[in-house]
């Protein structure tokens, strides 16, 4: 409790020291602007009006100014003219170690690289201030003229969205030094297209946009837009680029908006016009393809191999023209396409066989004018290295110990001459888990493994596999691996084969994939556990935790043979940032044990088999509220049932929920069942007993449900923060009368959904994320003696001890 008061103290104290807003470093002229809002849009998007500002306010948060204390707090050790001084030594011991240096260019360039970095931090240091002053915030000072240039560009906002009638204008509110601005907006009735006609001179190309003007972005009725125009215009640009208009440039195409008409209506022309000095525009076919796949060798002639029509230049032809072929998507005799170009170019590249590739066209000149306007395609893919090697080594710290791991690849491009990938891997990290029979001590668990892949850039398949999906990237993976872990409770070993379909989706060729489809006909696993190694400790947990009946979760711990049928689909329209306004959606189904049901595998050494079923679906939105800001929320639910009347699934593929990307207040797997509580008896020093939560068993179910609700913001450069809400929980299909509460119930899920809250720091590191979370337990449907709201309990000073209220994840990447 005193360690709380103190920490309490310590908040209040900084927020008294930096919280405030200071004003009295302002000139007797000058006033602060802590706030712009905007009232009386309701169609317009306000965001797209804030980003009109031409003043930004200082940031507030609780009426203090944190941001622009810190700033004035920089300023107090700040000195330009230190700071020259500074500058000037560093370049005078720079011209001295030149002159000493002489004429060795080896010794001058480590000079200059290094006086060079010290001088530029300096300037830095100088220009934009010190650490305070960058991670802070300059006062904003209130500028009416910038005020005047808001409104202005809020008019030509609102006209390029087509309210020509709008009203705008904007209050100030003074409290002292301090200003307040509201922004008053009337949209009034927009105007809205009546009539849309084209004025093209050029038949071909009116035939074109015709033909394709079920695709407009125009319609009747539609409210004026300059935004919608511009993309149209692009569409009409990339329409006429992918139908042979070579030279075809995007100032050809202009709109003419007429709203003399009256009744806020406005008739639109789209206007095409021809080249200057030409009837029309030329529309280009392709003549020739030519395929480069190796480094130029200056004078020396390539070999040519011709397959479909298709020129291979090669000195050493060592890719099958057969899989090039299903790569490339221009061909002679077709129109010149940017769209097909850009296919064939993406194709390429996702075989990563090549470093990289490019396409270039040259002009056919004939010397009879025929009336025909052709094109030669140059294909030019540059070889990547054939082997590629990749060394990982990192630390995880759990449970107060660094646990190292590493792992080391190999890969092997273009193994069979066919655009084939081997991957070969080796990995191996100890890490740090609670001993069950004493939870005051840590013991350091060790997995090792290795795997071996081989990619190909077809379906293989007895009929038509080459040819299937061909526009989709389509892949074939084969897999296996091996892993052995030896931890406290027990030693096993998991050896796996899989043979997967993979395929993906674009919504523009220019575009990352946004669907991915991956089928798995084939997985087996033999799973190998030595029961010997079970320790007393890990067999007695497994009993208390046992199912109703007879049968034991010990059981899905032994060997055993496991197949399954997956297939799992990935919509995603985000990117690696997740700064878009974006969804995420993955399902995962998956089926076991059918292969050996119907008779189409024998037994494999007796071993038992695992019959299941087990969907998966995780759905994901991210929201961006502008400077730096997004809401983000995920809903993530699964079902796994034993079939054929079968008792268990195997331990893998059961539900767990807890830990730094799940309900981060909980550790890794440890909540749930439903209201059911894990307890343990304690004898306490003068004999008596008490009965306590126990957290270390990890906590299996075979229906899963969780949700998060994230809101990110910048704190300041590199640093980004949030605070979140995770709730969450697993539990069991049927009743358990020695678990009660552990099942699912429809009349009573939701009120068995632990809850937790907490904050975090993200550095984003540009190739890398990384990430601190502090979660804490504000309801745990399982409390003992009915203490189930734990909010209370939190407490800085055992954040980093091994406690069961609040839980610290450190990652890689966002958690959703």
């Amino acid at each position: 409790m005193r360690s709380r008061f103190y920490i309490f103290a310590l908040v209040i104290t900084i927020f008294c020291f930096f919280g405030c807003v200071p004003t009295k470093q302002l000139a007797e002229d000058e006033q602060l602007l802590l706030g712009i809002k905007t009232k009386g849009i309701k169609d317009v998007d306000p965001a797209a009006i804030a980003s009109l500002y031409q003043q930004q306010p200082n940031r507030t948060i609780f009426g203090t100014a944190p941001y622009l204390a810190l700033y004035y707090f920089g300023k107090k050790f700040y000195s330009p003219e230190r700071l020259d001084k500074r500058i000037a030594k560093q370049e005078a011991k720079q011209e001295e170690k030149l002159q000493k240096a002489g004429a060795d260019t080896v010794r001058i360039r480590k000079v200059e690289n290094k006086y060079d970095a010290r001088i530029a931090r300096l300037e830095k240091r100088k220009e934009e201030g010190n650490f305070f002053m960058r991670i802070g915030e300059p006062p904003a000072i209130y500028d009416s003229t910038l005020m005047e240039a808001t409104i202005d560009q809020i008019d030509i906002f609102m006209n390029s969205r087509g309210y020509f009638d709008h009203k705008s204008g904007y209050e100030k509110e003074v409290d002292g030094k301090k200003v307040y601005v509201t922004i008053r907006i009337e949209e009034n009735k927009p105007y809205r297209y009546t009539l849309l006609d084209y004025n093209i001179p050029d038949s071909t190309v009116l035939a074109i946009v015709q033909a394709t003007s079920t695709r407009s972005l125009l319609h009747v009725g539609d409210i004026y837009d300059e935004q919608v125009l511009s993309d149209e215009r692009d569409r009409l640009y990339n329409t006429l680029r992918n139908n042979g208009f070579y030279d075809f440039a995007k100032a050809y195409i202009f709109f003419e908006p007429d709203t003399s008409y009256g009744d806020y209506s406005v008739r639109l022309r789209t206007v095409i016009q021809n080249p200057e000095n030409q009837p029309g525009h030329r529309q280009y076919t392709i003549r020739n393809v030519y395929f480069k796949t190796d480094n130029d060798r200056f004078g020396i002639p390539r070999d040519t191999l011709e397959y479909n029509n298709i020129k291979f230049l090669a000195y050493d032809l060592k890719y099958s023209p057969k899989v090039l072929d299903k790569k490339v998507n221009v061909y002679p005799g077709q129109l010149y396409s940017q769209v097909r170009t850009t296919v064939t170019q993406r194709r390429l590249s996702e075989l990563d066989v090549f470093q990289f590739n490019n396409m270039a066209y040259t002009k056919v000149v004939s010397p009879v004018d025929t009336g025909k306007y052709e094109l030669n395609a140059f294909i030019n893919a540059i070889p990547s290295k054939k082997f590629q090697e990749t060394a990982e080594l990192g630390m995880n710290f759990t449970e107060r110990r660094p646990g190292p791991f590493s792992s080391i690849r190999l890969r092997v491009r273009n193994v069979f001459g066919g655009a084939e990938n081997l991957d070969f891997g080796l990995r191996g990290g100890l890490e740090g888990q609670v001993n069950i029979a004493d939870d005051k001590q840590t013991v350091m668990i060790r997995e090792l493994g290795g795997d071996v892949g081989l990619s190909v850039p077809t379906f293989l398949l007895p009929f038509a596999g080459k040819h299937l999906l061909s526009s989709y990237n389509p892949r074939t993976r084969i897999y296996a691996g091996y892993t052995s872990e030896d931890r406290q409770e027990y030693q096993r070993s998991t050896t796996e084969m899989a043979l997967s379909y993979i395929w993906q989706k674009y919504r523009t060729p220019s575009q990352p994939p946004y669907i991915q489809y991956i089928l798995s006909p084939v997985n087996l696993q033999v799973v190998q556990a030595d029961s010997s190694s079970y320790s007393d400790e890990f067999q007695k947990l497994i009993r208390d935790s046992q199912q109703a009946g007879t049968f034991s979760f010990l059981q899905s711990f032994r060997s055993a043979f496991i197949s399954f049928i997956s297939m799992n689909i990935t919509y995603n329209t985000n990117d690696f940032t997740q700064t878009r306004n974006a969804r995420f959606f993955r399902t995962q189904v998956e089926v076991g044990g059918l292969t050996q049901r119907l008779g189409l595998l024998p037994d494999v050494g007796g071993l038992p088999n695992f019959q299941y079923a087990k969907i998966n679906p995780d759905y994901r939105r991210y929201i961006p509220l502008g400077n730096k800001r997004y809401f983000v929320y995920r809903v993530n639910a699964g079902v796994g049932t034993p079939l054929f009347g079968t008792q268990l699934l195997p331990y893998d593929k059961y539900f767990f929920v807890g830990g730094g990307t799940s309900v981060r207040a909980w550790q890794a797997r440890r909540l749930g069942p439903g209201s059911y509580a894990t307890t343990r008896t304690e004898t306490l020093d003068n004999g008596d007993t008490v009965i306590t939560r126990d957290y270390r068993p990890e906590q299996p179910g075979e229906v899963m449900l969780e949700g998060s609700v994230e809101y990110r913001f910048n704190i300041f450069s590199f640093l980004n923060g949030a605070v979140f809400m995770d709730a969450g929980n697993v539990w069991y299909l049927r009743k358990d009368p020695a678990k009660p509460g552990a099942n699912f119930a429809f009349d009573r899920f939701y009120k068995e959904l632990g809850v937790g809250t907490g904050f975090g720091f993200r550095f984003d590191l540009s190739v890398l994320i990384l990430r601190f979370d502090i979660a804490t337990k504000v309801y745990d449907p399982a409390g003992v003696e009915g203490n189930k709201f734990l909010l209370h309990d939190f407490s800085l000073s055992n954040l980093f001890s091994n406690n069961n209220q609040s839980n610290l994840s450190i990652g890689i990447g966002y958690p959703f």
